[in-house]
């Protein structure tokens, strides 16, 4: 607590901890500032974008805990992704001594049918926990929306910045919130325009600037012990035909889309190109499911499936993504023939691959806990059976996106009744497991940056005492490597923008850490 006492001391006409407050006080004294700026009244709007791992929850809280010491936050509602409902209702109480209601649509039934007729069961509680994709539900927005928050809280914010059914709900609670928190430790994923929509939440005219703390591990004092390993892993000739077969495929979409006959079916080759990325077992799988769908004869498919889990961004979802149900040829036929070949090079492929093959021996040198990250859960080797104890593991436990119990399958790796956490980008989120583990494998490269730095930070947080070692594996001579090109340009983009937008508003923000607390318009 190394400086606390300077601050505190400028502190105590705003601070009640400095008196000695009913609540504990934050790890690090940077963690008071967004509390101290938001009781001063310095902005309504506020965007906690540290660096993952620097205690965003904390910051948070004690944002909440102020305000409501003060009788300023008697209505306050919490959005986060599902699985982060339970952590954030434990770290209110254990922290700050502050009951929260976990509401879903089975407690919301519940509570309406003994409420009195009219009573909306959203506006009893003090302090309210939802996750962020119930808010999309009609009937749900109807209710919140006709509530004036004191203060939105948004965990992983930039899941609502350009989603559009989220964005929708809440633009609406933005404008019926008296004060925004947003918390993202990946504001800027290389996209200005997300970026500006993120920064856009809340805000009721252009004049109305939100206040960004965006500090790294070195603003803060705290060393950063992190390597990054590639491991360039060499395909069988069974794996280089099969990438081959479906790049040829991908570009006659592509070019037939460009054409303007079949636009939306460009989704089709995104999503079998990151399945194959993950695996041939994956892309076997996904082609299967698509000849399925597809229509037989020279008749086109009249009526598609509506994408409305595209509509979402999410394209790294089950097979039942509707973009498998999209034409991508003018002749289905012909296109029939070619998933055909595709599929068989796929199933020839999955007999030995050599990126499975690489993580085996991985986990069997490393010989200590790890989270490995892919997409999809679709091949026999990564199941709950593996890794076997060759490879110095007693078992394994696969937290999948499209779990309900995810949430159980962490708990048990980060207790130590599992060694290797099977994990999708779900398990990327909000997660501390750096208490027992240090090592995360990438099995492949996710195509956003936000992604690979949320599934390193579950690791790389304060309080990890050991060097961090993260392993992506990356298959030569496939589309990965442009995967990695534009990775890397997207992360510079982002460090651009984030330096550029700093530097602009050291003169005129006002704030307590004027080197790294700015204002957005």
């Amino acid at each position: 607590m190394r400086g606390f006492g300077a601050i505190a001391a400028t502190a105590n006409a705003f601070w009640p901890a400095a008196g000695g407050s009913s609540f504990g006080l934050p790890d690090y004294p940077y963690q008071l500032e967004p509390a101290l700026a938001a009781v001063r009244g310095i902005s309504s709007r506020i965007l906690l974008a540290d660096e993952v791992g620097l205690g965003k929850t904390i910051q948070a809280g004690l944002i909440l805990a102020e305000l409501r010491e003060r009788g300023w936050a008697d209505r306050t509602l919490i959005l986060t992704p599902s699985g982060l409902r339970d952590q954030w209702a434990e770290e209110l109480s254990r922290r700050f001594d502050i009951h929260a209601a976990m509401m879903d649509a089975c407690t919301v039934r519940r509570r309406t049918s003994i409420l009195p007729v009219g009573v909306n069961p959203w506006a009893i509680e003090p302090v309210a926990i939802a996750s962020i994709d119930a808010i999309k539900r009609p009937e749900t927005v109807q209710a919140l929306a006709s509530i004036v928050w004191d203060l939105l809280l948004i965990d992983e914010a930039h899941l609502v910045a350009t989603a559009p059914f989220r964005a929708a709900a809440v633009r609406m609670l933005g404008e019926r919130a008296r004060r925004i928190v947003l918390l993202t430790a990946t504001p800027h994923a290389g996209d200005d325009s997300a970026f500006a929509s993120l920064c856009r939440i809340g805000r009721l005219s252009p004049k109305d600037p939100i206040l960004l703390f965006r500090r790294t591990r070195k603003d803060v004092g705290v060393v950063r012990r992190r390597r990054v390993h590639l491991l360039s892993v060499t395909l069988t000739p069974a794996e280089l035909r099969m990438h081959r077969l479906l790049g040829d495929y991908a570009t006659r979409v592509w070019r037939e889309a460009g054409a303007g006959k079949t636009r939306d079916s460009r989704l089709v080759a995104i999503v079998l190109t990151k399945r194959a990325l993950s695996s041939a077992s994956s892309l076997a799988r996904s082609v299967e499911r698509r000849l399925e769908l597809l229509p037989r004869g020279s008749g086109r498919f009249a009526q598609p499936m509506l994408p409305l889990q595209a509509a979402e961004g999410e394209l790294d979802g089950a097979d039942a993504d509707p973009a498998l149900a999209m034409p991508g040829f003018e002749n289905p036929d012909e296109e029939r023939a070619c998933l055909t070949r595709i599929l068989e090079a796929a199933r020839q492929a999955a007999l030995s691959e050599r990126k499975l093959l690489a993580l085996h021996r991985l986990l069997g040198r490393a010989r200590e806990p790890a989270i490995v990250f892919h997409r999809v859960i679709a091949t026999p080797w990564l199941s709950p059976r593996t890794p076997s104890k060759a490879c110095g593991a007693r078992s394994s436990s696969t937290a999948d996106s499209t779990m309900v119990n995810a949430a159980r399958h962490w708990r048990r790796f980060d207790s130590g009744k599992a060694d290797v956490l099977l994990a999708t980008d779900t398990g990327g989120e909000g997660l501390n497991l750096h208490a027992r583990c240090r090592l995360v494998i990438n099995l492949e490269l996710p195509w956003n940056p936000m992604r690979l730095e949320q599934r390193i930070g579950r690791v790389d947080r304060i309080g990890q005492t050991r060097t961090v070692h993260a392993v992506h594996l990356f298959a030569r001579g496939t589309a990965e490597g442009d995967v990695l090109a534009r990775l890397f340009q997207r992360l510079e983009r982002a460090r651009t923008t984030l330096g550029s937008s700093a530097t602009q508003s050291r003169r005129s923000a006002k704030s307590p850490s004027p080197r790294r607390s700015l204002r957005v318009r």
